[in-house]
């Protein structure tokens, strides 16, 4: 049955009109708002773009790689909405189709905003010499894109220079590790050969990402030696006190005579702290001691299993004549240990038998970890327990003794105070 609309009441109609007004606002505003909705992502689709700087590209952004090397990569990204991939490619220019690709789409630099990147992109040995250019892109969550561009030069690989068994490490004993302790002389060695002559070596080591900026650069000229590496030859890398612990990256670089240069990365080379103490040291009666009878007692503390312990006394004047030359290494063959106490009577004599003279000796401890940090302490004469200026815990510590021929009267000893630096 329809209902005419002049049946219902005055107040009724004026309800229903302003209901279908409500109802057409209502309706509008959702309208504006479902487009306003749309158009504020379409306007975050462009917003917050990645921005990416290459700062580096080859060493000293020399913009060179060789054949069969690495390639140093460095840069900063800014991505507001988060990085979701790297993608970098390396292409022949001038006709050829050699291509290098690497993409980055999980680990440290993924889902964050700003990162520096510091990578080392592998150049084949097969890699055509010639002129490339390189892409970097960056693309972050939203799908947004930005790339940075540069050209490159691939240099072939040293045609008269061999570079094989390249080897970093903490000691003789550990000469392979990639580890080196702050304040040592880790070994580095390599067999090479060289047609022409080797003119020098040069060790460059830089820090990687999440480890505090530092670098070393290390050269060891040679005479123009064909070989070298062959007969345990090798070389010390003073590692300073102030270098951060963290992970490296090692260059290895030989030139000839001739101005070629091979170059030979070597990733995976850590710096650590040193972590031993020494402990209770006590040497003879009253800090002086007989040549024949010098009681001597000490406790090493370290983090890492230790390895060996090597005890030495000389002469400060004469460090490599010495009046005791022992290792402890036994004792530590089984590992584990990370604590021990050295409580013996030790003679001081010199190669031909004879007992030390009077006068004051250098008793050194070397202390090696099962991974090979060389700690060595020497304990010496002190005073009243104030600091040497910069004189760090870890630093070398010396306690001169007094060693004196058999037999010899309590009057003509020397006593000295013990102090601890550190």
């Amino acid at each position: 049955m329809r209902v005419h609309p002049s049946a219902f009441p005055l107040k009724t109609k004026k309800i229903m009109k302003k209901s279908l007004f409500m109802a057409a606002v209502l309706l509008l505003s959702l309208c504006m708002f479902t487009f306003s909705a749309c158009d504020d992502n379409e306007e975050d689709k462009n917003v917050g773009k990645p921005v990416v700087a290459l700062n580096e590209v080859g060493e000293e952004n020399s913009k060179t790689a060789i054949a069969g090397s690495d390639l140093h990569l460095e840069g900063e990204i800014t991505a507001e909405n988060r990085i979701k991939r790297i993608d970098i490619e390396i292409h022949q220019e001038e006709g050829g189709e050699f291509r290098i690709e690497k993409s980055f789409t999980e680990g440290k630099y993924i889902g964050v905003k700003n990162t520096t990147f510091h990578e080392h992109i592998d150049i084949p040995a097969e890699a055509p010499a010639g002129a490339y250019h390189l892409h970097f892109t960056v693309t972050d969550q939203l799908g947004q894109t930005e790339m940075a561009q540069s050209e490159l030069a691939v240099k072939a690989a040293a045609a008269h220079i061999t570079v094989e068994d390249l080897k970093f490490g903490a000691s003789h004993d550990f000469s392979e590790n990639k580890i080196s302790y702050v304040g040592t002389k880790p070994m580095v060695s390599a067999h090479i050969k060289a047609e022409n002559g080797i003119e020098k070596i040069a060790v460059f080591i830089h820090n990687e990402e999440g480890t505090r900026a530092f670098e070393l650069d290390t050269t060891y000229t040679f005479n123009g030696e064909k070989e070298w590496g062959t007969e345990g030859q090798h070389k010390h890398i003073v590692i300073p006190d102030d270098a951060p612990a963290g992970d490296y990256h090692m260059h290895f670089n030989v030139y000839d005579k001739n101005g070629e240069v091979s170059e030979n990365p070597l990733e995976g080379v850590q710096f650590k702290k040193s972590n031993v103490e020494l402990q209770g040291v006590e040497i003879g009666t009253g800090r002086s001691a007989t040549a024949s009878d010098i009681l001597t007692k000490f406790t090493v503390k370290a983090q890492d299993d230790l390895y060996s312990i090597r005890l030495r006394i000389y002469k400060e004047s004469a460090p490599s004549e010495y009046f005791f030359n022992s290792t402890l290494a036994d004792e530590f063959s089984k590992g584990g240990l990370k604590e021990y106490t050295f409580n013996k009577k030790l003679e001081t004599k010199d190669d031909k038998g004879r007992y030390a003279t009077a006068g004051e000796y250098i008793l050194e401890l070397r202390v090696e970890y099962a991974q090979g940090a060389n700690k060595i302490c020497r304990l010496q004469r002190g005073g009243r327990g104030r600091e040497r200026p910069g004189q760090a815990a870890h630093r070398i510590r010396r306690q001169r003794i007094a060693a004196q021929l058999p037999g010899i009267s309590d009057r003509r000893r020397n006593s000295f105070p013990v102090y601890f630096y550190g």
